[in-house]
């Protein structure tokens, strides 16, 4: 057996126990509520149920303790925040995350703070989850994210600009415009994303000059960002990181170019049809495309 069909097998079987533990779970709330007086009640049953998850997030089976986050934050119920908040800490990452989600569907300002602190998580996939999380919170998390930016962990504050990335929240473009000048190359990176999303022309001049940056992955989003904001002052720019000895910021590059649509480009587009790499002369097509569409 292949090392690939035995991983289908382990996931296949793992999926297979984490549904058999949600129906259980389902049951146990429809009896748990069958067997309580008052229950007749449409609200009482929602109410019990509440409850009986909430406590649930103590369970010595990590299993139904993330099966419990996901359904409190399906049900978006305040009185699950505090006992969610707690389980970011939980010993088990899978629950850890699964609380995060469950914060970030909830929206409770109190969480902002604890899921800031889960961006130091040791797990990415929490720090993802508490990403998203304060992207969901949405305004009431910008200014402890713009704080973040500073914070002395370098993950922190690639998370904390993923996140405004995700609020588009314009207070956010300054810091952000800071952070690209960041001694970490991932928090450039992240920044540089995330002034894309928001696309406010103050960011323009900027990330051209992160086209500049000694990392690639750094000069590959700021070409891409330069794109979405879709500014004519970064069309000289782009034809430039033409010429980059990196294809995949060349790739960008002529994206940004088609999105921006200037006739300027034309050329240097056509010039680029003739590179040796197939990804950036697709591009250069499609880019020639949408400038003839324009």
């Amino acid at each position: 057996m292949t090392l690939a069909s035995q991983g289908n097998i382990m996931l296949h079987s793992k999926l297979t126990a984490m549904n058999i533990v949600k129906i259980a779970m389902s049951a146990l709330l429809i009896l748990s509520c069958i067997s309580l007086i008052g229950c007749s009640r449409t609200e009482d049953v929602e109410t019990d149920k509440v409850v009986t998850l909430i406590q649930w997030l103590n369970d010595s089976d990590s299993s139904v303790r993330q099966m419990a986050a996901e359904q409190l934050g399906e049900r978006k119920e305040i009185r699950a925040v505090k006992p969610l908040i707690a389980a970011l800490k939980d010993n088990n990452r899978s629950v850890r995350w699964s609380a995060a989600e469950a914060l970030g569907e909830i929206k409770d300002t109190s969480a902002v703070g604890p899921l800031i602190t889960a961006l130091k998580d040791n797990d990415s996939s929490v720090r993802w989850s508490a990403t998203g999380a304060l992207g969901e919170i949405g305004a009431p998390a910008v200014e402890s994210l713009v704080d973040a930016l500073k914070d002395s962990d370098s993950r922190i504050r690639q998370y904390a600009a993923a996140a405004l990335g995700k609020i588009k929240d314009t207070r956010a473009v300054q810091p952000l415009i800071t952070t690209l000048k960041d001694t970490d190359s991932s928090t450039r990176d992240a920044a540089a994303r995330a002034l894309g999303k928001i696309k406010d022309a103050r960011a323009v001049e900027p990330l051209i000059a992160a086209l500049k940056d000694d990392d690639s992955g750094v000069r590959r989003d700021a070409a891409g960002a330069l794109g979405e904001i879709e500014d004519t002052r970064a069309v000289q720019p782009l034809i430039d990181a033409l010429k980059d000895n990196n294809s995949t910021v060349q790739w960008c590059a002529v994206e940004a170019l088609g999105k921006i649509k200037d006739a300027r480009a034309v050329e240097h587009l056509i010039d680029t049809l003739e590179d040796d790499d197939r990804g950036v002369w697709r591009k250069a097509e499609e880019a020639l495309k949408e400038i003839e569409g324009k």
